[in-house]
């Protein structure tokens, strides 16, 4: 079974691999139908003049061959428009998520508290969500796995402080996937890293992950 790189931005790097890309809204330049992506309204983006055509257009995008989620999308108390726009602007695209039955994949920064209490109102509880490019500490991890929620790791993984390595021991194999984001490392290498982590062999990983995709995605990565 190949590798599922569950997040990038730079899928051309690796042809041995399942790549799900990752494009914003206003710069959506897809030219592979074929291609597995996600789509949505970054948190950087969301001080954007075109904030209300922008959801319009993911309203539209959605529906197209093999958007596969809805995301990135999330919250950042560092970078994009004040909180409170930010926190519209999210709640806007879990509506299309849900009127389209589409997971969500979720860029979070220094906001876990505000995500994940907008994300346990009752109307979006059924939606599957994913942080991309996980590097908290191991309490916010499981408190997130608590809350219903997917975790990714990434490249930091390779060179990971010991409150990495353990976060990443923390979050249940049923729960786990892989990504390069925006990074050139070969997905190989994140792998290569998560199996000594957490002693696993490469099979095991991927025949997870692989299970993993099926469940959050609804579809078949082969």
């Amino acid at each position: 079974m190949k590798l599922i790189n569950f997040h990038t931005h730079k899928p051309h790097l690796s042809s041995d691999a399942i790549h799900v890309v990752s494009y914003d809204v206003e710069t959506f330049n897809r030219t592979d139908p074929n291609q597995l992506s996600t789509v949505g309204i970054h948190p950087w983006s969301t001080e954007s003049d075109h904030t209300l055509n922008n959801v319009e257009k993911l309203k539209s995008l959605s529906q197209e061959k093999n958007i596969i989620g809805i995301g990135e999308i999330g919250l950042d108390r560092l970078k994009g428009a004040p909180l409170p726009k930010q926190f519209d602007i999210l709640k806007a695209q879990l509506q299309v998520a849900l009127e389209n039955r589409k997971p969500v994949v979720i860029h979070c920064v220094r906001c876990w508290n505000e995500l994940i209490l907008i994300l346990s109102e009752s109307k979006y509880k059924e939606i599957k969500k994913a942080i991309h490019g996980f590097r908290g500490k191991p309490e916010v991890a499981v408190q997130l796995v608590e809350n219903g929620y997917y975790l990714s790791f990434g490249a930091p993984i390779t060179f990971a402080s010991p409150e990495l390595a353990e976060a990443l021991t923390r979050v249940p194999l049923n729960r786990l996937f892989f990504e390069t984001d925006e990074s050139e490392m070969p997905i190989t290498e994140v792998y290569d890293a998560a199996t000594d982590i957490l002693d696993l062999t490469l099979e095991e990983l991927v025949k997870v992950t692989h299970e993993n995709f099926g469940n959050f995605f609804g579809i078949s990565p082969l």
